[in-house]
């Protein structure tokens, strides 16, 4: 054989071993990368099932959320109502209040008024009383007075009728 021949048969030798090396290693890389692709599908497999949960789990937290605002305008009308409710009976307590105070007030004008009538005919009254007091004793006074006056006018007819009685015996002597 000649050199040509054995360098030949070398590289083909070569070659070949190069051919398996690299084929072995492609086998390998479609071994791998199919063990990948298995992983990755696995994977995508389990995605979408926590897809297909997470999707339905939305869909419950949408319809709790619809319930709970649900729920939640009901309780906001209802409070409203008792709000309205309240403010009526407040506005009727204020309204009532009101009446009473300027019933109090009326009445505190009323009792004033009667105070000042009260303190006045206390006063008239006083005024009456000292003046009776006073006509009571200018009565007595005048009645002692009057007494004394008809005592002396008693007293100046026993003398006028002495005197009278002498003058006439005078009289009827001169005569």
């Amino acid at each position: 054989m000649s050199t040509a021949g054995k360098v030949l048969v070398v590289l083909v030798t070569l070659t070949t071993l190069v051919w398996m090396i690299l084929a072995a290693g492609v086998a390998q890389l479609n071994r791998n990368g199919n063990n990948v692709l298995h992983d990755l599908n696995v994977q995508l497999a389990k995605a979408q099932d926590d897809l297909k949960q997470t999707q339905d789990d939305i869909v419950a937290f949408r319809d709790e959320v619809s319930s709970i605002q649900e729920k939640v305008d009901r309780d906001l009308t209802m409070l409203g109502a008792r709000l309205t409710d309240v403010q009526n009976v407040r506005s009727q307590i204020i309204d009532g209040l009101d009446r009473i105070q300027y019933q109090l007030s009326t009445v505190g004008e009323t009792i004033k008024g009667a105070q000042t009538a009260l303190d006045h005919r206390t006063a008239e009254l006083q005024a009456e009383v000292k003046a009776l007091a006073d006509a009571r004793a200018e009565v007595q006074s005048l009645m002692a007075e009057s007494s004394q006056l008809a005592n002396r006018l008693n007293n100046l007819r026993q003398t006028f009728q002495t005197t009278y009685k002498a003058n006439v015996e005078m009289l009827g002597k001169s005569h």
